[in-house]
C-alpha cells in the first residue's frame, strides 16, 4: 500500500532512473530505524543535506525497504511556493489513502475526531462542520489517526523538504516527538540544514536518542561519481562534471544532460531568470536547468512555467487556465514534458521531477507574466467553488493594490484557518492590509484587519508583532470609536503582559483611560477590568479593588461586563482573607454566568483564569472543574489559545487535589504544549507548575523536578503571583521526594512569600506547611511541625472547610510523636471533612497519618484499617509515591503487602502482561470489548478473559476504575 507521492517519484517499482551509488552506510541506518520500529518503537528518520544531494532518492529507497516489510507507506512533500498552506505536506501524504478507508475503519474514529481531521484532510471530510479546532486537539487526532493506520502492518510516513514546511506542520512534528505515537511507526523527514528554521531544529531535537536516526547525506566522492557516470563518459568530461557538480548527484545529472563540454555564459534571454534564482545551487547547474527548459518547444516552455505557478502538484485544466491555452494543447505539451522527464505523471495529476526544476521553471517566467498567471489560477479555482483558503496563495501573488474583493478573500481565508494555523492567518491578513488603500473610506476595514491580525499574531506566539499591530490600530482608530479602541488597548496590554511586562500593560490601559471623554462611560469597563487583571497579577490588591469600584460606578453596565466584574473580584477578596466575601461573589458569578451565551462570555475570557483559580483556592474544586470544562470548550471554539493554557493548568491542579491524577496528567500536558505554542513565559510558568505538582502527587519525582525547574526558569523572579507559585512548586517537589535538606528552606521561603501583602495565599501556604510537617514526621522528627501547626491555626479561615481540615492534619503530624491519640483524632477529623468534600488525595494523607497514630497509641487493628483505606485511595488516585508510603507503614505493622515483581516486566504495573496491559489501555480509551477484539485480532472470549485477569491484578471491580489506577502508567508505555 502506498501513498500518492511514492508513485510520483517513480520509486515503488523502480527506485530511480539511475543506479544508487555510494549509499550503503545510509541504507544500513535506514534498516536500523525499520528494525527498531518492527519492535513497536516509534522512530524518527532524518535525512539531512544540501539541495540535490540525494535525500529524496534515499527516501524512495526507505519507502521501498518499508514496503518490503509490508508497511503502509505514505509520502508527502512541503512546497517552496505554498509555504502558507497549513499542514500541506501531511495532507499531501494522507489524503489519497484516506479516501480508500472503509466505513468500518472510519468508525474507529469518534465523531469529534472525524470533524477535526476533516478540517485538514479532504479524504475524510464530513458534512458536519468542525468547531474551530484548536491546534493541540487537532494534533492529538492526527496522532490517533497515525496509530490507526499503523495497526495492520506498520506505517512509514515520509515528509520531504520539511525546511519549507509551514509553522503548523513544524508544531505537529513537535507534538509527535513529545508524545510519540504507539505502534510500528516511522516518520521520515528530509530537509536542507541551511534553510531549516530554528523551530524545526528544536522540534526534531526532542526525539529520544533511541527513537532517532539522523543521516547526514554527503556528496559523492570522485570515485563514486565515476561509477555513476559509467565508462561511456570519457575521463576528461568525468573530471569536469565532478568538479562542476561537487559530487552532488542532482547537479551531476543536470550537467550531464548538456551535450557540450563546458558551460557557456547565459544568453541575455535568461538573465532575468538567473538573477531571480536563489544562490542555493551553483551557477553552472542553474544554467544547465535553464538550458534544459529552453530546449523545450515554445508551448512546452509555457506549460512548464504555468505548471510551476499552479502548484507543486497540478492538473492539466488548471495549467491551461494559468497559461491561457486550450486544455488539449496543455495535454500535448505535458506529454512532451513527461518524455523529457521535466514532470512525472501521477494518476490525473503531474509533478515536477524535483523541486529545483520547478524553481527553475518558475524563475524563468517574467515577473509580470507570473502575476497574471497566479490571477488566472485564482479565477479558475473560484469557478470550481474553491474555499478562500485554497485561493489565498494565488491571491497574494496576483491581486493588485486596491482590489477590495481580494482583501475580503484573504480576510475570509484567515478567519477559516486562524484557530489551527494562526501564523498562516497572520501572513494572509498582512497581505490583505498591503492591498488596502489608506484613506477614510477604507479606515474601518483597515482597523478590523489590524485587530484580526493582532489576534492571529498573539495566538501564533508572534507577541512582539502582535503588540506593534495593536499599537498601530490604536493610532488609527478614531477617538470616538471607544469600543474598538478598548479592544485594541486590551490586545496591546495582553501582549505586553505575555512578553513579561505587566508595567507596560498597565501603562497602555491607563493612557487609554485618560483619553476617554468621561471616565464613567460604559466603554471604560473593559479597560478597568483588564487593569484589574494586571493588578491582581502583580499583587496590588488595593489597586485591583479600586478598579472594580470604578466599574461599579458605571451606568448601564451590561450583563457580560457585570459578570466579568464579579468574576474578577473573587481573587482579591480571597487574597485579603475575606473568604465569606469570596464565596458570596462566586454565588453571584454563578447567577450571572448561567444567563449568558457563549458569545457574551467570549469577550471576557481573559478574566476567567483568575476566577477559576480563585474558586480552587477557596475550596470549591468540584464546582471549579465543572466551570473550567465549560470555559475550556469556549476557549477552544473561539481560538483563544493564550487563555486555554491557564484554564487547563487550573483544571490539572484541581483534578490532582481531587485525586483524579489520571485525568490531571493529560490536562497539564496539554496546557504545557499550548503554552509553548503561544510562546508566553508566564503561561509556560503556570502550566509547568501545575504539571510539576501533578507529577509529584503521582510520585514521578524526577519528572516533577524537571518540570518545576523549567517553570521557574520561564518566570522572572518577582512578586508576581505566578512567579511565586513556580518557586513554591519546586520546593514542594523536593519535600514530596523526601529531600528535607534542600526542600525545607525552599518551602519556608515560599511560605514567606505567600504571607506577603499582595500574594497572600492561605491555601497554598497550608499545602506547603502540611508537606513539611508530613515529611518531618516520616523522618522521625514530628515535633518540628509544632511551630508549623501554630502558624497554620493562625492563618486558616474558619469558613474555609478544606483549609481547616488541612490545619488539623498539620497538627496531627506534629503531635504524632508525643500524643498519638490526639494526633489520630485530629487526623480522622480531617479525613472525614476531606472525604465529604471529595478531596481524595488529602483524605488519603490524613488517613495515612491516622493509621500510623492509631497504631502508635495501641490500636493496631484500627490503624491497619485506616492504612488500608489510605492505600486504596492512593492506588485509585494514581499516587504511587504515597501508595508506597502506605504500604511501608502497613509492613511495619506486620501486614503482608504484595511486592511488585522484579525483572523485565517490572515496567508494567500490577504485574500485568503486555497483552493484558494493552487490553486495559484500550478500555481506558473507551473501546468496547468488540472493538478491542477487532483491533487486536482476538476473539471476544479472549478479551473477556484478559479483562478478568486485569480486574483481579489491579483490584478494580469494573471498567470505570481502570483509568484512575492505570492512567499514570499509560503515557510511559
Amino acid at each position: 500500500m502506498t501513498g500518492r507521492r511514492e508513485r510520483t517519484r517513480g520509486t515503488a517499482e523502480d527506485p530511480g532512473r539511475t543506479p544508487l551509488v555510494g549509499r550503503a552506510d545510509v541504507l544500513r541506518l535506514v534498516d536500523k530505524a525499520l528494525d527498531r520500529a518492527a519492535k513497536g518503537a516509534f522512530q524518527l528518520l532524518e535525512l539531512v543535506g544540501e539541495p540535490g544531494v540525494g535525500k529524496s532518492r534515499l527516501l524512495a529507497e526507505a519507502v521501498a525497504a518499508a514496503r518490503g516489510r509490508a508497511m503502509l507507506t505514505l509520502v508527502g512533500r512541503a512546497s517552496e511556493f505554498e509555504r502558507d498552506a497549513p499542514l500541506a505536506a501531511l495532507a499531501d501524504a494522507l489524503d489519497d489513502h484516506l479516501e480508500t478507508l472503509s466505513d468500518r475503519q472510519l468508525a474507529r474514529l469518534t465523531d469529534s475526531e472525524r470533524r477535526l481531521l476533516g478540517s485538514v484532510f479532504a479524504g475524510i471530510a464530513t458534512d458536519v462542520p468542525a468547531e474551530a479546532p484548536d491546534r493541540y486537539r487537532l494534533f492529538r487526532a492526527v496522532r490517533g489517526l497515525l496509530e490507526l493506520l499503523a495497526e495492520s502492518g506498520g506505517l512509514m510516513l515520509v515528509l520531504d523538504d520539511v525546511h519549507w514546511a509551514d509553522e503548523s506542520s513544524v508544531e505537529l512534528l513537535d507534538h509527535l516527538l513529545r508524545h510519540a505515537p504507539r505502534g510500528r511507526i516511522v516518520v521520515a523527514v528530509a530537509y536542507r540544514p541551511g534553510q531549516a528554521s530554528p523551530q524545526l531544529g528544536a522540534a526534531l531535537g526532542l526525539a529520544q536518542p533511541t527513537r532517532r536516526v539522523r543521516v547526514d547525506v554527503e556528496p559523492l566522492t570522485e570515485q563514486e561519481t565515476d561509477e555513476l557516470l559509467g565508462p561511456d563518459v570519457n575521463r576528461t568530461r568525468r573530471q569536469w562534471l565532478y568538479e562542476a557538480s561537487g559530487g552532488n548527484p542532482f547537479y551531476l545529472e543536470a550537467l550531464s544532460r548538456m551535450n557540450i563540454g563546458r558551460v557557456p555564459a547565459p544568453r541575455d534571454a535568461h538573465s532575468e531568470a538567473l538573477a531571480s534564482m536563489t544562490a542555493e545551487v551553483p551557477d553552472t547547474v542553474r544554467d544547465a536547468l535553464l538550458m534544459e527548459l529552453t530546449s523545450l518547444s515554445g508551448i512546452g516552455q509555457l506549460v512548464a512555467k504555468a505548471a510551476a505557478v499552479v502548484g507543486d502538484e497540478f492538473e492539466p485544466a488548471a495549467v491551461a487556465a494559468a497559461g491561457e491555452i486550450a486544455e488539449a494543447d496543455a495535454l500535448t505539451a505535458l506529454d512532451e514534458l513527461v518524455a523529457r522527464d521535466v514532470v512525472r505523471p501521477d494518476a490525473a495529476r503531474f509533478r515536477f521531477r524535483h523541486p529545483l526544476v520547478r524553481h527553475a521553471a518558475y524563475a524563468s517566467a517574467k515577473a509580470g507574466w507570473r502575476m497574471g498567471a497566479h490571477g488566472r489560477a485564482a479565477h479558475f479555482l473560484r469557478g470550481k467553488g474553491a474555499q478562500p483558503q485554497m485561493l489565498a496563495h494565488h491571491v497574494v501573488n496576483s491581486a493588485p493594490f486596491g482590489d477590495l474583493a481580494s482583501v475580503g478573500e484573504l480576510a475570509s481565508a484567515a478567519q477559516a484557518v486562524v484557530s489551527r494555523a494562526p501564523a498562516t492567518a497572520a501572513h494572509w491578513l498582512g497581505n490583505a492590509l498591503r492591498l488596502l488603500p489608506e484613506n477614510e473610506a477604507t479606515r474601518p476595514t483597515r482597523c478590523n484587519l489590524l485587530l484580526a491580525l493582532g489576534n492571529a499574531q498573539l495566538t501564533s506566539g508572534q507577541l512582539g508583532a502582535g503588540r506593534d499591530t495593536a499599537r498601530e490600530a490604536l493610532q488609527l482608530l478614531p477617538a470616538e470609536d471607544l469600543a474598538r479602541r478598548a479592544l485594541a488597548a486590551r490586545l496591546c496590554a495582553t501582549t505586553e503582559r505575555m512578553l513579561g511586562s505587566r508595567e507596560a500593560a498597565k501603562a497602555v490601559l491607563l493612557a487609554e483611560l485618560r483619553k476617554l471623554p468621561d471616565p464613567l462611560v460604559v466603554e471604560a469597563a473593559p479597560l478597568y477590568i483588564r487593569l484589574a487583571v494586571e493588578y491582581v497579577g502583580t499583587g496590588e490588591a488595593a489597586e485591583c479593588a479600586r478598579m472594580l469600584a470604578e466599574i461599579r460606578k458605571l451606568d448601564h453596565l451590561d450583563p457580560p461586563a457585570a459578570f466579568a466584574t464579579a468574576a474578577l473580584g473573587v481573587m482579591p477578596a480571597y487574597i485579603a482573607g475575606d473568604i465569606p466575601g469570596a464565596l458570596d461573589l462566586l454565588d453571584e458569578v454563578d447567577r450571572r454566568m448561567s444567563g449568558l451565551t457563549v458569545a457574551e462570555i467570549t469577550p471576557w475570557m481573559d478574566v476567567t483564569a483568575w476566577l477559576c483559580w480563585a474558586e480552587l483556592m477557596v475550596g470549591r474544586h468540584a464546582q471549579a472543574v465543572t466551570r473550567l470544562d465549560r470555559l475550556i470548550e469556549i476557549a477552544r471554539s473561539t481560538g483563544q489559545q493564550f487563555v486555554l493554557a491557564y484554564l487547563l493548568a487550573a483544571k490539572a491542579f484541581a483534578l490532582g487535589r481531587l485525586g483524579r491524577l489520571a485525568a490531571a496528567a493529560p490536562a497539564a500536558e496539554e496546557a504545557c504544549d499550548i503554552a509553548r505554542l503561544v510562546g508566553s513565559g508566564e503561561a509556560q510558568t503556570m502550566s509547568l507548575t501545575a504539571q510539576a505538582l501533578v507529577l509529584a502527587w503521582a510520585g514521578e519525582y524526577p519528572a516533577a523536578l524537571k518540570a518545576a525547574s523549567e517553570g521557574a526558569k520561564a518566570s522572572r523572579p518577582s512578586k508576581v503571583y505566578w512567579s511565586v507559585l513556580a518557586g513554591c512548586a519546586r520546593s514542594l517537589v523536593l519535600i514530596y521526594s523526601r529531600d528535607l535538606v534542600a526542600g525545607r528552606p525552599a518551602v519556608e521561603a515560599a511560605c514567606e512569600e505567600f504571607e506577603s501583602v499582595g500574594v497572600r495565599d492561605e491555601t497554598l501556604l497550608l499545602i506547603c506547611l502540611e508537606a513539611i510537617a508530613h515529611a518531618e514526621a516520616i523522618a522521625g522528627n514530628p515535633s518540628a511541625g509544632l511551630p508549623l501547626a501554630d502558624r497554620a491555626d493562625a492563618i486558616r479561615h474558619p469558613d474555609h472547610e478544606v483549609n481547616v481540615a488541612v490545619a488539623d492534619l498539620i497538627r496531627a503530624h506534629a503531635l504524632s510523636g508525643t500524643d498519638p491519640a490526639t494526633s489520630a483524632k485530629l487526623a480522622l477529623q480531617s479525613a472525614e471533612t476531606l472525604a465529604n468534600l471529595d478531596y481524595r488525595l488529602e483524605e488519603g494523607r490524613a488517613r495515612l497519618r491516622a493509621g500510623q497514630s492509631l497504631a502508635a497509641s495501641g490500636d493496631r487493628a484500627a490503624g491497619l484499617k485506616q492504612l488500608a483505606i489510605a492505600a486504596e485511595l492512593f492506588a485509585t488516585s494514581g499516587a504511587r509515591g504515597l501508595h508506597a508510603q502506605a504500604a511501608e507503614a502497613q509492613r511495619r505493622l506486620g501486614q503482608r503487602v504484595p511486592v511488585p515483581r522484579l525483572g523485565r516486566r517490572q515496567e508494567l504495573p500490577f504485574g500485568l502482561s503486555a497483552r493484558e496491559f494493552e487490553v486495559a489501555r484500550l478500555v481506558v480509551e473507551g473501546r468496547t470489548n468488540a472493538q478491542i477484539a477487532e483491533r487486536l485480532s482476538l476473539s471476544l472470549r479472549t478479551v473477556e478473559t484478559h479483562l478478568t485477569r486485569v480486574f483481579g491484578k489491579t483490584g478494580v471491580p469494573a471498567r470505570g476504575g481502570l483509568g484512575r489506577v492505570l492512567g499514570p502508567h499509560l503515557d510511559q508505555s
